[in-house]
């Protein structure tokens, strides 16, 4: 029997040990940490089998609210490790890479590293609530002193420091975003020193561990009735239900609706009205009146003057493309709208709601550009309009005299987006979760921070996983919503390169297979937000984060038809299909060769001359520094008859860090 207790205290010791190793899996690495776990859930196996006797009296006996407290706290555990051990056994690389698992990567992310935080905090409280060496301690007494005492008051403070350190660490590891999903990515501070970060989680884990033990202290003491026992024995296994049942919930819906309990929701047009920089205000009250088309409809369109202004990006904008040639561009006026188009409008005029997010105030979306042009016309024509385009089969001309409603040019749009600024986003700041509805986890510049936080401008905020109302979050300079982030919005021009001869009223590429659109959506990344980011599509595609705004011509004596770009792709079924993949560890090829094997498709594997690294620690900084870098490096093969192939897929890893 006491050699059972010895291998109590061994295994339960060894479980709290291994606690802070298995959350920094940044310094032990993805094989290793990958291991700790295997042998983290083996200990938890062999602490349940040594204490049976526990599960075989889970349902006899009466309930106290000590004995209440810790069965609840029991199962939450049990659910836990199985949380732990299911998701961790989903996204392995190395140990469970064998087992035929696809899909869910985010969800298993998202709960992995959930219940990491969680499994610290509820191993911690159970180790509180069964601290009974120290207590037996502190009840010693030497030669008639009441050394006890000195004892038990060192240990209390000492109990006191180390609550405040583990409430420094809970704060300044930000604890909470992990604790209700607002984040499912870790990002290490590279800037700490290996002992302090283990010393902050050991100092968190002996904060809940003295919490465990003085709110095991009270519900000792705490006396009840024969109906207070059968209440808190159902109480006991009501809450882990209800509180599991709640995780489920979050974890399929908890990000799907802006203003959800796991974070801040939309901002109000009210709260736009009363926040609103008056100055701003009077920029756009105190344009000009230009000679312009009817104006006696109440469209609440915004007049924006013409002017000229420097197009796409400096070559030292972080995350530029080579497509986005700085050269200057002169727009005459035009009227836009203050919105991106709403679902109610567009099922006003259509009679339909292709969105994939429903709601009256919601952008429209999952519309492609041929549907947008369409739209455009049929609502001129009920408001008495001239329409703008002339749309025959595939082909679309625009009339520049018409005074109905049309897409932005590309030009337009990036004017109106500026709305007179110079910088990558038109807060003149590094925009924030707070300012636009975007992927939050990566705001601009993480791809060279991933692993801390303290170079950023703006930190990691609010994934809403969802589109917000139009009008919500504070309009730019010129009074217009959601430019950046919400949904990408479709506009006129054929994508293609710049004319850097300094044209006015720019119309896109003559021809050309995509159309572009602009300003991101909800699940892009900040780099993909920028003023200057050029984003495309064919113009009979559609996307649930793709949507439009309408504008309206504003210069009477503008004349003439533009034609919109030929489309110069091949006919259907006269090519091949290529999956070219890069796999790193055989994820991707296991992928790749699934998918040629259920299509038929050529495969071809994409190899450097100068592999990456084997360790995993080292091909993150290597991935990361030719990321930041933009590098093309050079492969040992390449496609034959690259000319045969009408479809190519691509296939690749991501490297990323995860708890």
């Amino acid at each position: 029997m006491k050699r059972k207790k010895i291998i109590k205290r061994i295994v339960d010791a060894a479980m709290l040990f291994m606690l802070p190793v298995l959350m920094s899996e940044i310094l032990t690495g993805q094989q290793a940490h990958e291991w700790l776990g295997v042998c983290m859930v083996l200990l938890f196996l062999m602490h349940h089998i040594l204490n049976l006797g526990w599960m075989r009296n889970l349902f006899k006996g009466t309930y106290s609210p000590l004995r209440c407290a810790g069965t609840a706290l029991n199962l939450l555990l049990l659910f836990d490790f199985v949380a732990l051990a299911f998701s961790g056994i989903r996204m392995s690389g190395y140990v469970f890479v064998w087992l035929p698992f696809s899909g869910g990567m985010r969800i298993a992310r998202t709960l992995h590293l959930f219940a990491s935080y969680w499994g610290l905090i509820l191993m911690s409280l159970h180790t509180g609530m069964h601290w009974k060496l120290i207590l037996g301690m502190c009840k010693r007494k030497l030669s008639g002193i009441k050394s006890g005492d000195i004892f038990l008051w060192l240990l209390r403070g000492t109990a006191l420091g180390i609550v405040m350190l583990g409430m420094y660490g809970f704060v300044r590891q930000k604890m909470t975003d992990y604790l209700f999903m607002r984040t499912h990515f870790v990002f290490f501070d590279e800037t700490k020193s290996m002992f302090v970060f283990y010393m902050e989680v050991a100092a968190m884990i002996g904060m809940f561990i003295v919490a465990g033990h003085y709110f095991g202290a009270v519900l000792q003491k705490w006396r009840c009735g024969e109906m207070g026992k059968r209440i808190a024995k159902v109480l006991a296994f009501c809450i882990p239900v209800v509180l599991i049942a709640v995780v489920i919930f979050a974890l399929n819906h908890g990000g799907s609706k802006p203003g959800n309990a796991w974070g801040g929701g939309s901002i109000s047009q009210e709260e736009n009205a009363e926040s609103r920089n008056p100055s701003q205000e009077e920029t756009v009250q105190s344009q000009p009146e230009s000679p312009a088309l009817r104006t006696d409809i109440e469209d609440g369109f915004i007049l924006i003057s013409g002017g000229t202004f420097e197009m796409g990006s400096p070559d030292d904008e972080a995350w530029r493309s080579d497509d986005e040639t700085l050269h200057t561009v002169t727009v005459s006026d035009f009227y836009i709208s203050p919105y991106e188009l709403t679902q109610k409008e567009y099922q006003d005029i259509c009679g339909e709601n292709p969105s994939n997010f429903t709601g009256d105030d919601l952008p429209v979306e999952n519309i492609s550009w041929m549907d947008a042009v369409a739209y455009c016309n049929a609502r001129s024509e009920r408001d008495g309009l001239t329409s703008a385009y002339v749309i025959e089969g595939e082909n679309v001309s625009w009339d520049r005299s018409a005074d109905g409603y049309r897409l932005p040019t590309e030009a337009e749009w990036e004017y109106a987006c500026r709305a007179g600024t110079a910088t990558p986003f038109n807060t003149e700041t590094s925009i924030g979760a707070d300012e636009a509805n975007y992927y939050g986890h990566y705001p601009y510049m993480i791809e060279d921070n991933y692993f801390s936080q303290e170079n950023l401008d703006t930190k990691p905020g609010e994934y809403r996983q969802t589109t917000v109302e139009v009008d919500s979050f504070f309009p730019n300079g010129y009074g217009l919503y959601n430019m950046h982030g919400n949904v990408g919005e479709w506009v006129w021009d054929t994508y293609g390169s710049y004319d850097t001869d300094g044209e006015t009223d720019p119309t896109g590429a003559k021809s050309g297979n995509r159309k572009v659109y602009r300003g991101g959506g909800w699940n892009d990344f900040a780099k993909n937000m920028r003023s200057a980011y050029r984003a495309t599509l064919e113009a009979d595609a559609a996307s649930f984060n793709l949507g439009l705004r309408l504008v309206r011509g504003a210069v009477a004596g503008e004349h003439g038809t533009v034609q919109s770009g030929q489309s110069d792709k091949r006919t259907e079924g006269g090519g091949r299909v290529l999956i070219a993949y890069f796999s790193w560890g055989g994820n991707t090829r296991g992928v790749a060769e699934e998918i040629q094997a259920q299509t038929g498709a050529d495969l071809f594997e994409i190899t450097c001359v100068e592999p990456y690294s084997n360790d995993y620690n080292t091909v993150l900084e290597e991935a990361q520094r030719d990321q930041n870098a933009q590098a093309r490096p050079e492969l040992a093969d390449h496609v034959e008859n690259m000319d045969e192939y009408n479809i190519v897929m691509i296939g690749y890893p991501i490297y990323k860090k995860v708890n």
